[in-house]
C-alpha cells in the first residue's frame, strides 16, 4: 500500500487530474449523494412530521397570540376612547358646575349688596329721624328758653302792668309760631 504523498509525487503514474483520481472522486460523490438521500429519507420518516407538527403548533400559538394582542389593543383603544369621553364629560360637568357656582356667587353678592343697601338706607332713615327728633328737641328746648327770656325782657320793659303768666302764654304762642315757620323752612 502506498501513501498519498507518494502517489502525488510519483512521476508518470497518476496525478490529481488523472482518470484514476476522477474515478475516486466519482465514487466519493456517489457515496455522499447516497448518504444525503439516506439521511433525507430517515429524516422524512422519523422527524419531518414531528417538526411540521411543531412548526404548525408554534404558528397556531403565534397566530393566537397575535389575535389576543389585536383584541387587547382594540380593548385598550376602547378603554382609551371611553376614558376620553369620561374626561370630556367630566370637563363639561366641571364647567357647568363652575358656571353654576359663578351664577350662585353673583346672586349671593347681589343679595348681600341689596341687603347692605337696604340696611344703609334704614340707617340713613333712622339717622334722619334722629336728626329731626334732635332738631325738634332742640327747638322745644330753645322755645322754652326763648319764652323765659322774652318774659324776663318784657317784664323788665313793661314792668308789672301785665302778669307774668300772660306774658308767658303770649311769648310761648309767638315763639311757637316763629319756630314752626323756621322748622317748615328748614325741612
Amino acid at each position: 500500500m502506498t501513501y498519498l504523498p507518494e502517489l502525488l509525487f510519483e512521476a508518470g503514474e497518476s496525478n490529481l487530474f488523472s482518470p484514476d483520481q476522477f474515478a475516486g472522486y466519482a465514487v466519493t460523490a456517489v457515496i455522499t449523494i447516497f448518504n444525503v438521500l439516506l439521511v433525507f429519507v430517515v429524516f422524512r420518516l422519523f422527524a419531518y412530521k414531528k417538526i411540521l407538527k411543531l412548526i404548525h403548533s408554534r404558528q397556531e400559538a403565534l397566530d393566537a397570540e397575535l389575535e389576543e394582542a389585536k383584541k387587547a389593543r382594540e380593548e385598550a383603544q376602547a378603554i382609551v376612547d371611553s376614558s376620553k369621553e369620561t374626561i370630556d364629560d367630566a370637563k363639561r360637568k366641571g364647567s357647568a358646575i363652575m358656571e353654576e357656582a359663578k351664577a350662585n356667587a353673583d346672586k349671593q353678592s347681589k343679595a348681600v349688596i341689596e341687603q347692605a343697601n337696604e340696611e344703609a338706607q334704614q340707617i340713613i332713615v333712622r339717622a334722619e329721624e334722629d336728626a329731626a327728633r334732635m332738631k325738634r328737641n332742640a327747638f322745644e328746648s330753645m322755645k322754652d328758653d326763648i319764652a323765659d327770656l322774652s318774659v324776663q325782657i318784657a317784664g323788665h320793659i313793661i314792668g308789672d302792668a301785665v302778669s307774668k303768666d300772660e306774658l308767658r302764654k303770649s311769648a310761648a304762642k309767638h315763639t311757637e309760631e316763629i319756630l314752626d315757620k323756621e322748622v317748615a323752612k328748614s325741612e
